[in-house]
């Protein structure tokens, strides 16, 4: 097998597995109604404030993984009524934790274990912007579309060479 036909089935694998794993999370927001959809326990999310400035900024792409537990200075995503809050936990017990965004001058009140989704194992700053355009529809097309042009474009190269003898 040539080193062309490998490279075209590694970047089509590659990216059907994003554009497959974009429509789960869609579909999981659209038809669940779960705003952090995860898989195999990990999810992602763009911040959109800047409480936890300087450690995680506005735009940035954190990963949150479920944890069996929690402990003081983990920063962690959880519930609060309708939204999500990512902040850092400054005390904990057996059943709630008190957590506190960096920038902020007061402590979040007490929050249930059971509202935590998961705590930040990784951020990439300014990356929120790519994915909140790859989650969109016009996104996987782009992906869609740019994957079929890696596909195609080396033959349309190697037939044109070919014509010129």
């Amino acid at each position: 097998m040539s080193l062309r036909r490998i490279c075209k089935i590694t970047i089509a694998a590659i990216l059907g597995l994003l554009v497959a794993v974009n429509i789960y999370l869609i579909a999981a927001r659209l038809i669940y109604h779960d705003n952090i959809p995860k898989i195999f326990g990990l999810a992602q999310l763009v911040v959109v404030s800047g409480s936890m400035q300087p450690a995680i900024g506005i735009g940035d792409l954190i990963v949150i993984k479920e944890q069996d537990s929690y402990r003081v200075n983990d920063i962690v995503t959880y519930r609060s009524n309708k939204s999500v809050v990512t902040h850092r936990i400054v005390e904990t017990n057996d059943t709630h934790v008190i957590t506190q965004g960096d920038a902020n001058n007061v402590a979040d009140g007490a929050i249930p274990l059971s509202s935590i989704e998961g705590k930040v194992i990784m951020r990439i700053p300014g990356a929120g912007d790519i994915t909140f355009f790859l989650r969109t529809p016009v996104g996987i097309i782009s992906v869609a579309l740019g994957a079929l042009l890696l596909i195609i474009i080396p033959s349309i190269i190697e037939k044109h060479k070919g014509n010129r003898c």
